[in-house]
């Protein structure tokens, strides 16, 4: 495992896995040591490169010993759907939305389906230009699997053609003339133009393995074979009247690189004339190769000679100190594959020109995770400490509770005492009360008529009518004793039958004087005595036909008519019988 102070970064190019570590030696990036892996196969077969991806890393990571480290990785260019927007003039705290927006509108797939980021491009006081990039978030998470797989830890995810502009704003900060530095790959070519206040990126898929596939193609080989003839002998045909190699067979295969290199040069042309026409890019002064392609022979003649500007391979090495172990000879041999790893190393200082990253979802989660842990421990010191302050209250409260329980004891045991006296008091009261009620019916049946007949008496509204009798009926019979009696004695008889309820009801008797109303004023009081609360009678006037006749006082002759009421009492009384 590297320790804490290194640096390790990683390269997923198509055909070849880079690695590097490197530390910091006051503001210089310094070089420990660094590994290549190479892929077999054809890079354009995508079924077969996951497997290779994962044995390649861990090969790649057991030699530079990163068991366990954090690294930085970038991913191909054409892995990567990148776009530069131009956007409206806005304010500074509103750019992320409008940047969002133009994501949503310009990205070809779901915005909740990929992993993007974007970087400013260009400011100037006319434009602000950002590139959009983004990656399908299965694809960028199955990459990352593999490199969880080789025991590393991802720290970061960056692109490569963003991670090589780092690497040369870096290495080579006396460039103020507008360049071109083209990185050619085994799938694709990245092409970064840099001028003064702007950048650029574009990925065509010609690289070096198209060549292979020509030479496959040309001399019926395999692309295996095709691969090694290319890196043991092959070279780029130089253009002119210039004599053929002595072995024909080197000869041949020199033609068939730069005819397959030709296709190369147009890609390259067409994407210089659209940054120009395009982009307003400037006409580029200087062009940089790097990438597996830069070391093929005679390449960068080629391309000087079909571009008609000074080229030069890339020294991302440039602004990067060796350590003492390496050998400075091979790795200047080596440094076309080194450009993206510089780069990535920057990242891990921050302050880098381009800062795009695209996060996997374990690493998201993860940062998330760490982002609310300080949250998390806080919320847990204030649960403890609720729970602390909570368990010295509950203790208070109980030996509080405790102390007032055995006061209400002491006088629950006293309370009982007296409750013991009040039951002895209430049943003597009710013993009491019991007798009260037998006087106070007593006492009511007392002046029971005195009270009815008062009332009685109160329902007379003129002379016209008097009572001549007023007795109480016991089942229509009446109770008081006659006044004449049969011999033999009274005819009184109480024929109620054993468990039947008496009715009790009063007869009043009387005459009424002859007037102009006659009967009617019998009735009239009548109705008026059926409202007291002494007679238990609904619907009066429906029923005066059972309870009120009179005689017709139409009998020129007479003074006066008689008249009877009977009326139920609505309370039975108890009557001496």
């Amino acid at each position: 495992m590297a320790d804490s102070k290194s640096i390790a970064v990683l390269n997923l190019g198509s055909q070849r896995l880079s690695g590097a570590i490197f530390s910091r030696s006051g503001g210089d990036l310094v070089l420990k040591r660094y590994e290549f892996v190479d892929m077999p196969g054809d890079p354009t077969v995508d079924a077969t490169r996951l497997p290779q991806l994962k044995i390649g890393l861990q090969e790649l990571s057991s030699r530079l010993k990163i068991k366990g480290s954090a690294v930085w990785y970038a991913v191909a260019g054409h892995t990567v759907f990148n776009r530069f927007v131009k956007l409206p003039p806005v304010q500074d705290d509103r750019v992320a939305q409008i940047v969002e927006f133009e994501a949503r509108q310009n990205v070809p797939f779901p915005i909740n389906e990929v992993v993007w980021d974007y970087e400013f491009a260009s400011e100037n006081s006319v434009d602000t230009e950002v590139v959009l990039v983004a990656m399908k978030s299965d694809a960028l998470n199955e990459i990352n699997d593999q490199v969880v797989a080789s025991n590393a830890v991802t720290s970061g995810v960056d692109v490569a053609p963003l991670a090589l502009y780092n690497t040369f704003r870096y290495s080579y900060p006396d460039v103020e003339e507008p360049s071109v530095l083209i990185d050619l790959g085994a799938r694709s070519t990245n092409l970064v133009f840099v001028e003064k206040g702007r950048f650029f990126i574009r990925n065509f898929l010609v690289g070096g393995a198209s060549i292979t596939s020509a030479i496959a193609k040309e001399f019926g080989v395999g692309f295996a074979e095709a691969e090694s003839q290319k890196i043991s002998r092959g070279f780029v045909a130089p253009g002119g009247a210039v004599q053929d190699h002595a072995d024909p067979e080197i000869a041949a295969l020199s033609k068939v690189i730069r005819n397959a290199a030709s296709n190369l040069h147009t890609q390259i042309m067409r994407t210089i004339t659209f940054y120009r026409s395009q982009q307003g890019g400037s006409q580029p002064k200087h062009v940089f190769i790097t990438g597996g392609g830069a070391l093929l022979g005679n390449m960068a003649t080629f391309l000087e000679e079909k571009l008609k500007l000074p080229v030069e391979i890339f020294d991302p090495l440039r602004g990067v100190q060796l350590d003492r172990g390496i050998k400075s000879d091979a790795a200047n041999a080596d440094s076309p594959f080194m450009g993206e790893l510089v780069g990535l190393a920057l990242r891990s200082s921050g302050g880098c020109p381009s800062e795009v990253e695209l996060v996997p979802s374990v690493v998201a989660n993860a940062r998330n995770a760490a982002r609310r842990t300080p949250a998390l421990l806080l919320a847990a010191l204030v649960i403890w400490g609720a729970l602390g302050a909570g368990i010295v209250y509950f203790q208070n409260t109980e030996r509080v509770i405790q102390e007032r329980l055995s006061s209400l004891s002491q006088e629950n045991f006293r309370l009982k005492d007296i409750g013991s006296k009040i039951s002895a008091l209430e049943v003597e009261q009710s013993q009491y009360k019991a007798l009260s009620e037998q006087l106070e019916q007593a006492v009511a049946e007392r002046s029971y008529w005195v009270r009815m007949l008062t009332d009685l008496n109160s329902k007379f509204d003129n002379d016209l009518l008097w009572l001549t009798v007023i007795e109480p009926l016991k089942n229509d019979k009446p109770i008081t004793p006659q006044l004449v009696t049969q011999e033999g004695g009274s005819d009184k008889k109480d024929d109620t039958e054993p468990g039947a309820v008496p009715v009790y009801k009063v007869r009043m008797q009387g005459l009424y004087r002859k007037n102009d109303e006659g009967e009617q004023i019998v009735y009239r009081y009548a109705t008026a005595l059926a409202k007291l609360p002494w007679f238990d009678i609904t619907d009066f006037e429906a029923k005066r036909a059972e309870f009120v006749s009179a005689q017709s006082g139409v009998e020129e002759d007479r003074y006066a008519y008689t008249f009877n009421i009977t009326l139920p009492l609505k309370q039975p009384m108890k009557f001496q019988d």
